[in-house]
């Protein structure tokens, strides 16, 4: 009996440790930049900090157990890189390109992130042939969507490879995102995937956005929210919208976001300048960032209209309107109906020109 004991235990253990496995990612800085920052690893769908460590002599590593393979983000000092955390020696060399390998789920990570580093050369090519006025904007935004397509189309692939597995679910998260599926669009796509993709906090939350977009899309009455500033003073954008019989263009941003300063910079500085006094305003609501942050690129970019900033990285008003990416700006009328949303550049100054041309 004690040997039937003895052997039943021994196949439990070997058991469970198949189940529960270790991991180490070593982590390789080019130079001395994060030398005493701290790195932590995150878990991607819920965002919990998983271990964390600081950098010393260009170097940082982690260890840990696994219960099965997961999508997960190192971030040091603000700077982000996705890795799968995997049973296995996962080698992250960070220089000016970072790239994880040595587990099989990073090095299937790797070819599908090169294919899409391979479209960001385009992307580019189209922002200078716009520059250079090669092109014109009907055409960049032409250009635009077909590579918005390919990146679409290589994340469909790569889930469809790897439903089982951490890769999957990411490619999967990704790919709904960018399609910006309706309610009912998303919801077959979901009777398609595993049932247990209906369990990761970045799917519920996508469904949840598809029937935000759905209550705040145009034609609908706009939502009201409010923002508790760092010195206590409560905003709401309803104190803004359809005061002395304005229109009001709506931009959500923030201030580590590239195009949401090339979009101020750009198509709502003219639209500010052609009708300030003359039946428009502009309002800026700060989501996703620091007030401090904020603050800095409102001087920086010498914004001269309101900005509602929040008391931290605020989400509330971007998940009333369903907003999964910025800069996101909406056009409300004078009563608060909405009009326009989802538009920039050429396309969003062209089609306030209508309207208050009217």
């Amino acid at each position: 009996m004690r040997k039937f004991l003895f052997v039943f235990a021994v196949f439990l253990c070997t058991v469970m440790m198949s189940c529960t496995q270790g991991y180490k990612i070593n982590v390789n800085f080019g130079d001395h930049i994060f030398d005493g920052k701290m790195a932590y690893l995150t878990n991607y769908d819920t965002g919990d900090t998983i271990d964390s460590v600081k950098v010393v002599e260009k170097h940082l590593a982690l260890e840990g157990k696994v219960d099965s393979a997961f999508f997960a983000r190192l971030i040091v000092d603000g700077n982000r890189v996705g890795i799968i955390v995997e049973p296995g020696t996962i080698n992250v060399e960070w220089n000016e390109k970072i790239i994880a390998r040595g587990t099989p789920l990073n090095d299937k990570l790797n070819i599908v992130n090169n294919e899409i580093d391979a479209l960001e050369a385009d992307w580019e090519k189209i922002s200078t042939d716009l520059s250079n006025q090669t092109i014109d904007e009907q055409e960049a935004e032409k250009r635009n969507k077909e590579l918005e397509k390919k990146q679409i189309d290589i994340l469909f692939k790569c889930y469809n490879e790897n439903k089982d597995n951490a890769l999957g679910v990411w490619a999967f998260t990704n790919y709904v995102n960018y399609s910006a599926f309706d309610s009912k669009q998303l919801e077959e796509v979901l009777s398609k995937a595993p049932q247990s993709y209906r369990g990761y906090k970045r799917i519920v939350k996508a469904v949840s956005d598809a029937k935000a977009l759905e209550n705040t899309a145009v034609g609908k009455q706009y939502t009201d929210f409010s923002m508790k500033g760092v010195d206590g003073k409560v905003e709401k954008l309803s104190d803004f919208v359809g005061k002395d019989g304005k229109y009001t263009l709506v931009d959500f941003w923030a201030s580590w976001c590239a195009p949401c300063r090339k979009e101020i910079q750009g198509a709502l500085m003219e639209l500010h300048n052609k009708y300030d006094g003359k039946g428009l305003q502009v309002i800026g609501v700060a989501v996703w960032d620091n007030p401090q942050d904020t603050k800095a690129a409102i001087d920086q970019l010498s914004i001269p209209w309101h900005v509602m900033i929040g008391d931290h990285y605020m989400t509330e008003p971007t998940d009333l309107y369903g907003i999964a990416g910025i800069p996101h700006i909406m056009l409300l009328d004078p009563q608060g109906k909405i009009l326009l949303r989802g538009l920039n550049g050429k396309e969003l100054i062209d089609e306030v020109d209508k309207i208050l041309a009217k």
